[in-house]
């Protein structure tokens, strides 16, 4: 029910407004105003509250479609997830059964393996192909291991007994082909000078030094 007399704040806003008093026409109509307002107030305040409760059961649909959407999601991930488990493990065990049946290492190379990698996916290929490689490595390395730790002592013995004979015959060679050089010639010692060494022949055959020059 709407009020028969002013407001007093209406009142005194007005007066401010103004700055002076109320007269009686202004302020019946300010009555008939604040009485029009009042008797609104109730329409209002239905239309807020429906207002309210509209935008309150939208967001509680969008919620629930929200929700929907996700737990459709998560399921259909989940469903991903299993499938690509099964996937995986499948292959896994193919992978090991073509191991296992190998007799050779010869039998695990991507040539060979070609007819059984048939039903794989290519990544899977690939990882069977480097399983392949690294256990033929590793088989190599074994036996050149095993190989070293066997016969590598009896190499270096031979070998250092291969390298004596060399240095053995290498003397050998040298003392022969000094022992068959030709002996050097040698060296005439020089002749003393006539004039010195000549003897004088006598008539009876005995040899005399000659004499002192004579002076013409």
């Amino acid at each position: 029910m709407a009020d028969q007399t002013l407001s007093p704040a209406l009142r005194q806003t007005a007066e401010q407004y103004l700055g002076r008093p109320l007269e009686a026409q202004e302020e019946q109509q300010l009555l008939l105003l604040q009485q029009n307002i009042q008797s609104q107030q109730p329409a209002l305040s239905g239309a807020v509250q429906q207002a309210r409760q509209q935008a309150q059961r939208t967001i509680s649909l969008g919620q629930s479609r929200a929700t929907s959407s996700v737990r459709d999601l998560l399921e259909a991930i989940q469903q991903s997830s299993s499938k690509a488990l099964q996937v995986q493990e499948a292959e896994e065990q193919a992978i090991l059964k073509l191991l296992e049946g190998s007799q050779s290492l010869a039998e695990l190379r991507p040539s060979a393996l070609q007819p059984g990698m048939a039903g794989l996916r290519p990544g899977s290929q690939l990882a069977l192909s480097q399983i392949a490689e690294h256990l033929s490595n590793l088989a190599r390395q074994e036996v050149e291991k095993c190989f070293q730790q066997s016969f590598g002592p009896l190499i270096q013995q031979l070998q250092t007994l291969a390298e004596r004979l060399d240095a053995g015959q290498a003397g050998a060679d040298g003392q022969a082909a000094s022992s068959s050089e030709p002996p050097s010639p040698a060296v005439d010692a020089p002749s003393p000078p006539a004039a010195a060494t000549e003897a004088v022949q006598t008539s009876d055959g005995v040899h005399a030094d000659p004499g002192p020059a004579s002076m013409q």
